[in-house]
Parts: C-alpha cells; sequence; structure tokens
C-alpha cells in the first residue's frame, strides 16, 4: 500500500468519524433541549394543577360554591427552583398530598422538596424532601386511613383541622413577588435527563468503542509500515553485507583453484588471508543475527562476575585496537574513579564497549578521535564515550536503540549494517540494570553515557 494511499484512507476515515461525532453531538444537544423544554411544561402544568386543587379545596373548606379564580401563578426562579402563588392559606400535608398526585399523573418521576412561604416570620417553613419512596409510603397511609369511600382528601381535611404541624425552617429561598406562596426545588433533576436519555448513553459508549478501534487500526496501520520499511532496509543491508565476503571468497577460490598459483607462494598467501579473513567476517555477522535472535527468545543467559571498571574498560579498549586489522585510531582513557567493582557479565559488557567503539569510528566523516571517561557521582558510575563523528540528530536519539533501525540518509549509504548493534547494547544494558543515554557532543559527535548504579 502507497503511502498517498494511506494517507487518503486515514484523512476519509477522520472525517468520517468527526462527522459520525458532530451528528451525534447536534441529535443528544437537540435531545437535551426537548427534555428541558418537556420537563419545564410537565412541572409548569404539575404545578397550577396542585395550585387548583389547593384552592378549590380552600374553597370546599369556607363553604363557598362559585368556581375559584384560576389566576395563579408559576414562576421559575431557578433552572431547579419553581414558586407557586396561591392568594390561600396552605396546609403542609395537603400540599404534599397534591404535590405526588400531579407529579404522578404528569410522569414525574423525580425527587423533590417543597416549603412554605410564612408571612409572619418572612422564612420558608414546611420544609421535607421527598423521593419515590416517600411517595409509596404516602400514598400506603393514606390508602390505609381511607375507609367507608372516603377520599384522601377527606382524610386530610380531618387532618387540617385536628393536628397541626410543626413549623420547620428550610433553605428554599424566598420570593418578594408574592405573599401566599409554596416553592418546590428538583436536587437531582439530572436523573430525570439520564431516564430519558438513556439510549443515547449506549450509542455514546458504541460510538467510544468505534473510535477506539479506529485509533487501534491507525496505530496497527503505521506500525505494519514502519515493520514493513525496517524489513525492507535489513533484507538490503543483509543482502549487501553477505553479498561481498561471498564474493570476494568466490574469487579467491577461483584464483587457487589454479594449478600454476603454486608458482606464486606470495600471491597464494595473499588470497588464503583474504579467503580467512571474509569468512571471519561472514561468521562474526551471522553470528550477530543470531545473537540477536537468541536475545529476543530470552535464553540468553548473564553470567555476573565481579569486575574492575578501569582495568576492563582499558583492557576492552585494546582489545578493540588489535581487532582492527592493524589499524590504530585516538581512543584516549582517563578516569577519576579508584578500584571501584561491578558485577557484570564479562563477555558482554565487552561486547558492548566494541559496539559503540566501532559505530563512533564507521560514523566519522574524518580521522576518528574519541574520548572514554569514567567518573563518579553520588548514586551512580557514569562510563561516557564521546565522539567526533557526525553526530546524531535529536529525533532520533531515542530510536537508535530499536532493532533494525538506521538513521535515513536517503539512497546513500556510505555505512553499512544491520542496525543491530545499538539494539544489543540495549538490551544488555538493560539485563545489567543499567542505563544508557545518548546526548549531543559540541561542536561535533555524540556522546554516550552508561549509566552503573552503585550497589
Amino acid at each position: 500500500m502507497g503511502r498517498n494511499t494511506i494517507r487518503y484512507i486515514i484523512i476519509l476515515a477522520t472525517f468520517s468519524v468527526l462527522g459520525i461525532i458532530l451528528i451525534q453531538f447536534f441529535f443528544l444537544k437537540n435531545t437535551v433541549d426537548l427534555n428541558e423544554k418537556k420537563f419545564h411544561e410537565s412541572t409548569t402544568q404539575a404545578l397550577n394543577g396542585v395550585a387548583h386543587k389547593l384552592a378549590i379545596y380552600n374553597q370546599k373548606l369556607t363553604g363557598k360554591e362559585k368556581k375559584p379564580n384560576l389566576t395563579n401563578e408559576v414562576d421559575q426562579i431557578s433552572n431547579n427552583y419553581y414558586v407557586v402563588n396561591v392568594n390561600e392559606d396552605i396546609h403542609p400535608d395537603l400540599l404534599e398530598h397534591f404535590l405526588l398526585d400531579e407529579f404522578k399523573n404528569h410522569n414525574l418521576k423525580v425527587d423533590f422538596e417543597y416549603a412554605i412561604y410564612d408571612c409572619e416570620n418572612e422564612k420558608m417553613v414546611y420544609g421535607k424532601y421527598l423521593n419515590e419512596e416517600n411517595d409509596s409510603l404516602q400514598e400506603k397511609l393514606l390508602v390505609n386511613r381511607s375507609v367507608d369511600g372516603c377520599g384522601a382528601e377527606d382524610v386530610l381535611f380531618e387532618q387540617h383541622y385536628n393536628t397541626k404541624s410543626a413549623k420547620k425552617e428550610c433553605g428554599l429561598p424566598t420570593c418578594e413577588k408574592y405573599t401566599y406562596y409554596f416553592g418546590v426545588s428538583f436536587p437531582n433533576r439530572s436523573k430525570y435527563y439520564s431516564n430519558q436519555i438513556h439510549a443515547w448513553y449506549v450509542v455514546s459508549g458504541f460510538m467510544l468503542i468505534v473510535i477506539l478501534f479506529f485509533g487501534y487500526t491507525l496505530f496497527v496501520i503505521f506500525k505494519q509500515r514502519r515493520l514493513s520499511e525496517i524489513q525492507k532496509n535489513f533484507i538490503n543491508n543483509l543482502t549487501h553485507e553477505f553479498r561481498t565476503p561471498i564474493a570476494s571468497i568466490d574469487l579467491s577460490s577461483k584464483v587457487i583453484s589454479d594449478p600454476k598459483i603454486i608458482n606464486h607462494p606470495l600471491r597464494l598467501k595473499e588470497y588464503t588471508n583474504i579467503i580467512s579473513e571474509q569468512t571471519q567476517r561472514l561468521s562474526a555477522q551471522v553470528d550477530k543475527v543470531l545473537q540477536m535472535a537468541s536475545i529476543e527468545k530470552q535464553v540468553l543467559q548473564i553470567d555476573l562476575q565481579a569486575i574492575e571498571l578501569n582495568s576492563f574498560v582499558q583492557k576492552s579498549i585494546e582489545d578493540f585496537k588489535t581487532s582492527q586489522n592493524g589499524n590504530t585510531y585516538a581512543i584516549n582513557f582517563e578516569s577519576s574513579v579508584s578500584d571501584w567493582n561491578v558485577k557484570a557479565d564479562q563477555l558482554h559488557f565487552s561486547n558492548v564497549i566494541f559496539n559503540i567503539l566501532d559505530n563512533a569510528i564507521k560514523y566519522c566523516d574524518e580521522a576518528p578521535n574519541i574520548w572514554v571517561s569514567l567518573s563518579e557521582g553520588k548514586k551512580q558510575i557514569y562510563l561516557k564515550f564521546a565522539d567526533n563523528g557526525i553526530g546524531i540528530p535529536k529525533e532520533f536519539r531515542k530510536k537508535i536503540f530499536g532493532r533494525f533501525f538506521r538513521i535515513p540518509t536517503g539512497d546513500i549509504h556510505n555505512v553499512k549494517g544491520f542496525g543491530l548493534g545499538l539494539d544489543y547494547v540495549r538490551k544488555i544494558i538493560a539485563r545489567h540494570d543499567w542505563e544508557i543515554e545518548v546526548a549531543d557532543n559540541s561542536p561535533k559527535g555524540s556522546i554516550f553515557t552508561i549509566i552503573i548504579p552503585k550497589k
């Protein structure tokens, strides 16, 4: 799949998901607005019905027969607080019964708190909080007490003259506009909306799953594309690395197979050395690949032994110099740490030093100059490798430790390799519970720092 194809797919998929989210948001907002309007209308109708019943019942108490003046007003003081002007005395038990009855008729299944304004004390009194459990209890009590055809209003009519409720102040706000009124608050108003838009919650959950799946799909696409590029680069590098020694061995074997070569012993020795060197090179590359495979399978055994850092690092540097076909490089070593022992695997620790020094030489466009130093902190020992190479851009300093990763250089590959060396370094460092960092070595080059905790 081409880069442009992936880009178009991502753009189209992103706009599709955004469009679905916007449509869902529009419908959800519209649903909430409709429920808000429905709740306000139902509440207003229910409270008007309560005021109407109170007016009729007060006329029954006074013996009047004319129709009540239905000019009652319902005011919404705040988002969840209403006051109702009744211009009549209000009995709290009667008010409670009418509220429960009207809310039930209008299917308002929500908790509420009511109170009555006391004009003498200028406070809201008889406050009471009611929920669905209170509703059931009140209805049960009224049904049990309503016998011989007497309704609930008749029971409360009896209470009106035979009992007096204690005035309890409450925290509901007053309204200066009216004198005889009651207030109703809905503290858990959101419960009404959650019941109404429950289906939208399900849709939103489904959309969240779709978005997460979309994000995961993009992650997999990018990961597979990156792995595909890494695999392609690895195969190309592997081909180049193996082709050169194989071609050299093939050419040398053909020359040696000539019977006349025996008359030229120096030439014979030269081609024999070429075969030996190229075989060792080929074997080293195969070992490197197999070594990384064994580390991936977690079969690598670490043999921790006590080593003295100064002597070990110095010896590893000398061994590295002698391994470079007689070439000498400026590798300077200095240490401010004296006689410090650490637990490490000698073979793998030595290979780590070899890999870092080898990279410092390979990725240098002038005479390599490397400074190796040991320093001591409060809790760590620092082993630093500073070089004068081409350096590592900041955006690649974490990626260089990835398997098969090589810094992009376009179509030019001056340095051959598999991109396995620093991956090996990272894994060996991690197996020792150490750390490694990369920094810029101004004005040119890089600094690799191995951080060894003091234990």
